[in-house]
């Protein structure tokens, strides 16, 4: 929104010097809202342009206009640049508003409603997801039984697959992690969104994004429980703890069963 006059006619659809003034705003609230937003989602200047509203009252030498009505100035910018100087104590002011918590606010229901649409859904049927050894019960009426078995690297997992083969596959599935998952509560919103590794874990078991779940709506999951099986090592520490991480960051998981297993070379070592 602009309020905006040159030499006393007032531009009623703005012009450049209104943009050159916004434009001042908008990248001073800009390094105040990255110090305040690390590691949230990027807000550029046009978003930040969108949440205010200017007045402007100018002199212009020689001001030129689109049209014979005169409401939007068309001098370039540069013919602003010496003339039009805002004060330190304006900006910092300006940072110190609600403004800034304002554009935060909107950047992260932004944020929620994007991760909100890539959340899971409860279906039988999960095909796409390479690795992935599904539970035939998993997203049935059965599904809350179901186990998912998140394991550290391919060797893992068929250790896993072996006890598989003894107790059945109808209540156990098994995922495959490559390395160390990302850290979801230090990454971007951006950074999270791309990883692949996370999107499949969330449609696998179903999750979706900022859901409480108790025993009652356990039963959406595709997985009631889920059970990592990682090296009983530093990696595999910090595996388990960014999985946890993970899912206290974007939802409240009930059941999560930690299983630490040594390798061969592991108990050789130990004996």
């Amino acid at each position: 929104m602009q309020i905006s006059f040159v030499n006393s006619i007032c531009t009623s659809k703005g012009g450049t010097h209104v943009n050159f003034v916004a434009e001042m705003v908008s990248k001073h609230l800009a390094t105040a809202i990255e110090k305040k937003n690390k590691g949230g989602t990027k807000v550029s200047n046009n978003q930040i342009k969108n949440h205010l509203c200017v007045f402007v009252n100018c002199l212009v030498n020689n001001p030129t206009f689109d049209s014979q009505t005169k409401d939007h100035l068309t001098n370039r910018k540069s013919q602003f640049k010496n003339e039009c100087k805002i004060s330190e104590k304006f900006m910092k002011q300006a940072a110190k508003s609600d403004i800034v918590e304002n554009i935060l606010a909107y950047a992260k229901f932004k944020q929620n409603r994007d991760l909100k649409k890539s959340s899971g859904v409860k279906k039988i049927k999960l095909t796409g997801i390479a690795k992935l050894d599904d539970a035939n019960r998993a997203g049935s009426k059965d599904s809350q039984k179901c186990t998912l078995i998140l394991t550290e690297g391919d060797s893992a997992k068929s250790l896993a697959m072996s006890g598989l083969s003894v107790i059945g596959r109808d209540y156990y599935g098994v995922y495959p992690l490559k390395g160390k998952p990302l850290n979801v509560r230090d990454a971007t919103h951006s950074a999270v969104m791309k990883n692949e590794e996370i999107k499949n874990v969330v449609d696998i078991l179903g999750l979706k994004h900022g859901t409480v779940y108790d025993e009652e709506n356990i039963k959406t999951l595709r997985y009631g429980h889920l059970m990592i099986m990682a090296d009983q090592d530093h990696d595999g520490s910090h595996i388990k703890g960014l999985i946890i991480n993970f899912i206290h960051t974007f939802c409240k998981y009930l059941w999560v069963t930690i299983t630490l297993y040594y390798t061969l070379g592991d108990i050789l070592t130990t004996f």
